[in-house]
C-alpha cells in the first residue's frame, strides 16, 4: 500500500495534451536540467568541504570554543532550507540593512552580492545541508581512532598527504552517505530554489500541475525526478563500497592542541559558519518579529500544522511499530524483510513527486468507483495529504520504532510471564513503559519532518487548510518578509528539538 502510488505513477503516467511537451522541451526543460545539475554539483562540493573540514577540525584538534562548536555546528539542520533562503533573500534585498550599509560606504551598488543566483543557492543550501556530512563524518572519525593517520605520519607523510591518502578512503562510507542525503535534499527542494530564482526539476513538476494545468505532464516529469533519485542512490551505493574499518579499541583519537594563531583561525572558521547558518538568520527573524507577538500568533496555521503533522506521525509510528514487530518476530521471513525495506523507500522521493503520485493514484480510484466515490473526497480531502506524508516519512517511523523495540529485551517479557502476568498485563505493565520514550521520540521526529514538508502540503492540502510552512511560502511569495517571520521562527524552534536529541544520541 505504501508503494502503490509510486508503482501506479510508473505504470500509468497519463497522456499529455498535444503541444505541451514540445513547449516544455523548447522553453523550460533544458534550463531546468542544467540548473539542477549545476546546483547538485555546487551544493555537493560545498557540503563536502564544510562537513569534512569542520568534522576533522573539531575531532582531531583542540582550540578555543571547540566544545561549543562541536554541537552547535549541527544546529543548521533545524532550519528548513526555504526559511534560510527567505532570510537571505530578504536580508540581501536592495532596501535591506546590508545593501544600505554597502551603499553608505560608497561602494558601487553593482558590486553588491546577488543572492538570487546559482551562487546564492549554493551558499544557502550548502549552509542548510552540510550538517548531514558533518555529523556522519564526525561519528566515523570518533569511531576510527587515530592509529592509521599516526602510522602514515610516522612513515613520513605530511599531514595533508596522510589525510588525503589514509583518512578520506577510510571514512568513505560516512562522507558519501552524507553526500547522498545532501543530493537527495537538493533534488527535492522547492521553496528555497523558488525564492532564490532558480528553475529546477522539482519546481517544474509543481508548475506543470498548477500553471500549465496538466496533471499528466506533472506525472511524467515526476517520473523524471524519480529517475534522478534512483541514479543518486545507485551512484552512492556503487561509490561507497565497503565501509571503513574501525580502530581496534574504538576510542576517540587524541586531539592536537593548536597554537594561538592556528587556534584563532580554527575558531574563526567555525564561528563564521555558525554566524551565517544560525546566528544571523535567528537574529533577522527576531528583528522582523511583530510588536505584539502573542496577538499575532498564526493560530489557524498552528492548528492545521498540529492536525496534519500529528495525524501523519500517529499513522507512521503505528505502521512502523507493526512492521518492526513483525520483522523481529519473523527474522528469517524474506517477504517480511522485503516489505520492511520497501515501506521506507518513500523517504528518498521528493515531496512534489509523492504528492503527484498519491493524487494520480487516488484520482484513478475515484474514477473507477464512479458515483460511489462522490462523497469520499479521496483525492481532495485530508486523506490524500496524510497518506503522502506517511509514505514520505515512513522510514523515519521505522528507524525510530526499531530503536525503541531494541530496548525491549525478551527476558523482560519472559520474566513477567513467569510471575503470572497474561499477555495484556505484560504489555501494559512492562512493554509500554519500556517502549514509551522511544515511541514518543519517533512521534516527535515524524511530526517535525511532516511539519516542515512544503511541496506535498502545498499541493494536497484541503481547501481552507493552512500550515506554518504554507504560511511562510505565501508570505514570502508576496514579499511580506515581516509577516513570514513568526511562522518561520516557530518552525525553527520546533526543529531544534530533534537536532538536539540527535546530537545527544550521537554522544
Amino acid at each position: 500500500m505504501l508503494c502503490a502510488p509510486l508503482l501506479f505513477l510508473a505504470a500509468v503516467p497519463g497522456e499529455v495534451p498535444e503541444g505541451l511537451w514540445a513547449h516544455l522541451r523548447e522553453v523550460l526543460l533544458p534550463r531546468a536540467l542544467v540548473q539542477t545539475l549545476l546546483l547538485l554539483v555546487g551544493v555537493g562540493a560545498s557540503t563536502l568541504v564544510l562537513g569534512i573540514g569542520l568534522a576533522w577540525l573539531v575531532v582531531r584538534h583542540e582550540f578555543p570554543g571547540r566544545r561549543v562548536f562541536e554541537w552547535a555546528l549541527a544546529l543548521p539542520l533545524a532550519f528548513p532550507a526555504y526559511v534560510l533562503a527567505y532570510v537571505y533573500v530578504a536580508g540581501f534585498a536592495y532596501s535591506g540593512a546590508l545593501a544600505t550599509a554597502w551603499r553608505g560606504l560608497g561602494l558601487p551598488a553593482a558590486w553588491f552580492p546577488e543572492i538570487r543566483s546559482l551562487g546564492g543557492a549554493v551558499l544557502v543550501l550548502g549552509l542548510a545541508f552540510f550538517p548531514y556530512v558533518y555529523l556522519m563524518m564526525r561519528a566515523m572519525l570518533l569511531r576510527q581512532g587515530s592509529a592509521a593517520f599516526d602510522a602514515a605520519r610516522l612513515l613520513g607523510a605530511s599531514p595533508a598527504r596522510a589525510f588525503l591518502r589514509v583518512v578520506l578512503p577510510a571514512t568513505r562510507a560516512a562522507w558519501l552517505g552524507g553526500l547522498g542525503l545532501v543530493l537527495l535534499e537538493t533534488l527535492a527542494d522547492f521553496g528555497a530554489v523558488r525564492l532564490l530564482g532558480l528553475t529546477t526539476l522539482t519546481p517544474l513538476v509543481i508548475q506543470s500541475w498548477t500553471a500549465l494545468k496538466s496533471l499528466a505532464l506533472a506525472a511524467q516529469l515526476a517520473l523524471l525526478v524519480l529517475l534522478g533519485v534512483m541514479v543518486v542512490l545507485a551512484l552512492g551505493h556503487w561509490l561507497r563500497g565497503r565501509e571503513g574499518i574501525a580502530g581496534p579499541e574504538l576510542r576517540a583519537p587524541r586531539r592536537q592542541a593548536l597554537g594561538p594563531a592556528a587556534g584563532a583561525l580554527a575558531a574563526l572558521a567555525c564561528g563564521l559558519v555558525l554566524l551565517l547558518g544560525v546566528l544571523w538568520p535567528i537574529g533577522q527573524l527576531l528583528a522582523w518579529m511583530p510588536p505584539g507577538v502573542l496577538d499575532a500568533l498564526p493560530w489557524a496555521a498552528m492548528r492545521g500544522t498540529l492536525a496534519i503533522a500529528g495525524l501523519a506521525a500517529l499513522v507512521a509510528v503505528a505502521l512502523g511499530l507493526l512492521l518492526s514487530a513483525l520483522r523481529r518476530r519473523h527474522p528469517q521471513d524474506r517477504w517480511i524483510a522485503v516489505g520492511h525495506f520497501a515501506a521506507g523507500l518513500g523517504y528518498a522521493v521528493p515531496g512534489a513527486v509523492m504528492a503527484v503520485a498519491v493524487f494520480w493514484c487516488l484520482l484513478a480510484i475515484e474514477r473507477l468507483l464512479g458515483p460511489a466515490a462522490s462523497g469520499l473526497g479521496l483525492s481532495t480531502g485530508l486523506f490524500a495529504l496524510v497518506a503522502a506524508l506517511v509514505m514520505r516519512f515512513q522510514r523515519v517511523g521505522l528507524s525510530a520504532t526499531n530503536a525503541a523495540l531494541a530496548t525491549l529485551r525478551p527476558s523482560l517479557m519472559q520474566g513477567a510471564a513467569t510471575l503470572g502476568h497474561g499477555r495484556l498485563s505484560r504489555w501494559w505493565r512492562v512493554g509500554l513503559p519500556v517502549l514509551r520514550p522511544g515511541l514518543l521520540t519517533a512521534l516527535l521526529l515524524v511530526f517535525v519532518e511532516a511539519m516542515k514538508e512544503l511541496p506535498a502540503t502545498l499541493m494536497l492540502r484541503p481547501f481552507g487548510w493552512d500550515t506554518l510552512a504554507v504560511g511562510v511560502y505565501n508570505a514570502t511569495a508576496e514579499g511580506l518578509w515581516a509577516q513570514a517571520a513568526l511562522p518561520a521562527l516557530l518552525l525553527v524552534l520546533v526543529g531544534l528539538v530533534p537536532v538536539l536529541l540527535l546530537f545527544r544520541g550521537g554522544r
